[in-house]
């Protein structure tokens, strides 16, 4: 998810992420894994970051092939620490503006945290919407600063970190309404057009978007 910065300090984001959220929103990535349910097939998590998407979408589901990509070399070497040999689970650097899979590879496609990184989100979008099957879901999701914090969506060190915590590190690395309203529209340049909608889940807005 740092892709953006200079390679030194990817891999010092890296490892700050890998050691703080990491953990912290372990709970979250649970319930997202847990709430898209696909069972078999193929899905694809752009923008990886340490792995845990991935890793809790394919725990305990033989018949999913589940692949997290993220430019970050770091990220990547930190995500083949964490799946511990699982062997439906794979992780390898590339662009989300550059995914080599062939069309119509992946079921589901999800993007946690990823897309207010994006200065320019149309090559994302349409390489989304190229790798999915027909019918297959993009999930973009983003951390809202104004949400509530369930109790049960973040893991704690004592009581650290707090709520304004959280909600301070979503002002930054989140979108508030008229972020958000932006990517919609970008949403509907894109070749995914009008077909999403616009959910919450946990402290996350939600765009599902259909092929």
């Amino acid at each position: 998810m740092a892709f953006l910065l200079p390679e030194g300090r990817r891999s010092l984001s890296a490892y700050a992420y890998h050691v703080g959220p990491s953990h912290t929103y372990q709970p979250a990535y649970r319930f997202i894994a847990a709430d898209i349910a696909v069972e078999h097939g193929a899905w694809l998590d752009l923008g990886t970051g340490t792995g845990w998407l991935a890793i809790h979408a394919g725990a305990g589901k033989p018949d999913l092939d589940v692949i997290g990509i993220d430019s970050s070399e770091t990220m990547i070497q930190l995500a083949d620490t964490n799946k511990a040999g699982r062997l439906n689970v794979t992780f390898r650097i590339m662009s989300a503006d550059d995914i080599i899979y062939p069309d119509g590879t992946f079921g589901v496609v999800t993007a946690v945290q990823l897309f207010h990184h994006l200065p320019e989100r149309a090559k994302v979008l349409s390489e989304a919407w190229r790798v999915l099957v027909p019918g297959g879901k993009l999930y973009i999701y983003e951390a809202d600063p104004d949400a509530e914090v369930p109790s049960d969506w973040v893991s704690r060190r004592g009581f650290w970190p707090p709520d304004g915590v959280l909600k301070k590190r979503w002002s930054k690395y989140g979108m508030d309404q008229g972020a958000w309203d932006q990517l919609k529209r970008d949403v509907e340049s894109s070749p995914f057009g009008a077909g999403y909608t616009d959910e919450r889940h946990g402290f996350y807005r939600r765009l599902v978007c259909t092929r």
